[in-house]
């Protein structure tokens, strides 16, 4: 054959990389706005992954007057939280009897490889939208540590003990009852710094969506029309993406299969960060054969996680849908 095969599907597997990449970014509402805000950050190693916090106030601050003594007091109140890298992959592979097979033709090798590829990739996003509502413990603490360690009002997180450091506590609406706009309404201003950094992003189940969707249908028939609710640019953006979303306070509202059943969350982009390896960002490994095998496989490779450096700016609701 004229054409060295694994040097070919190699070249071809890592041409295809950012088509990938943009795939799985624009598959999850979540991911769509991470990436759209800017708040998909590449890094370069470290042991950890480590987020900066401000927990205090600088008390030097103040007014003074002529010939006042300033205050130069050394200031503590920075802390930081601290995340493990998890790692994701997903194989490739072809055999010897399809490459025999399709031998002699680039076009239907490369087809071959096609159908491998979309294979791993929504393999590959399925795995990483469900760590995203993960909590870090499953596949013995190998998955990211998603939004259900995130957002809570207890344990530690990031290496910070919640219960010592109460800054460090997402606020929560545990009651379990039927959807309120009450209780979304407490829970989001909870979120916000005085009217100001509000969550501009509400994820749910298909569930609680509808039942959403259907206060404007009450509120239609009373004859007051939908007006507790304000276009924003987070809800036209995440639109944009294709993701279906209605609108709470300026939050876009959208809804996704994997999220934890009677669950609501409220999302702040700003203070949460997907943190990625610059050197395992869907990068692909060349293709090889194995010594036990009649086959070639490559890898794609993932390294990075969920972070948050404010965990007040977060809210969920258990609700029942």
């Amino acid at each position: 054959m004229a054409y060295n095969i694994g040097t070919m599907l190699t070249t071809t597997l890592k041409n295809y990389r950012k088509t990938l990449t943009d795939n799985i970014h624009e598959s999850n509402a979540i991911f769509y706005l991470l990436k759209k805000e800017g708040a998909i950050k590449m890094e370069n190693g470290g042991e950890r992954i480590v987020e900066p916090l401000m927990m205090g106030k600088n008390d030097t601050a103040g007014s003074y007057s002529g010939y006042d003594r300033l205050n130069v007091t050394p200031q503590g109140g920075i802390d930081s939280a601290e995340y493990n890298w998890k790692q994701y992959s997903a194989s490739i592979t072809i055999s010897g009897d399809e490459l025999r097979k399709n031998k002699g033709s680039k076009t239907r090798i490369i087809n071959l490889l096609g159908a491998r590829t979309d294979q791993a990739e929504m393999s590959l996003t399925s795995e990483l939208v469900a760590g995203l509502f993960s909590d870090g413990t499953g596949n013995s603490g190998k998955d990211l540590t998603g939004l259900e360690a995130m957002v809570l009002a207890s344990g530690t997180y990031g290496g910070i003990n919640s219960a010592v450091e109460t800054y460090w506590q997402a606020n929560i609406d545990g009651d379990d009852t039927t959807l309120a706009l009450a209780d979304m309404r407490a829970v989001f201003n909870s979120c916000s710094l005085g009217g100001k950094n509000s969550p501009n992003m509400i994820v749910t189940t298909q569930s609680l969506f509808q039942d959403y969707e259907a206060f404007f249908t009450q509120v239609a028939i009373s004859g007051g029309g939908s007006n507790f609710t304000t276009p924003s640019g987070s809800q036209k953006t995440v639109a944009d993406g294709g993701f279906q979303t209605l609108s709470f306070k300026g939050a876009a509202i959208t809804w996704d299969e994997q999220a934890p059943a009677e669950t609501m969350y409220m999302l702040n982009t700003k203070y949460m960060k997907l943190v990625v390896h610059e050197d395992a960002n869907f990068e692909t490994t060349d293709f090889i054969k194995p010594v036990d095998q009649d086959a070639l496989v490559a890898q794609v490779l993932w390294q990075g996680n969920l972070t948050c450096s404010r965990r007040k700016s977060f809210g969920a609701l258990r609700a029942k849908g």
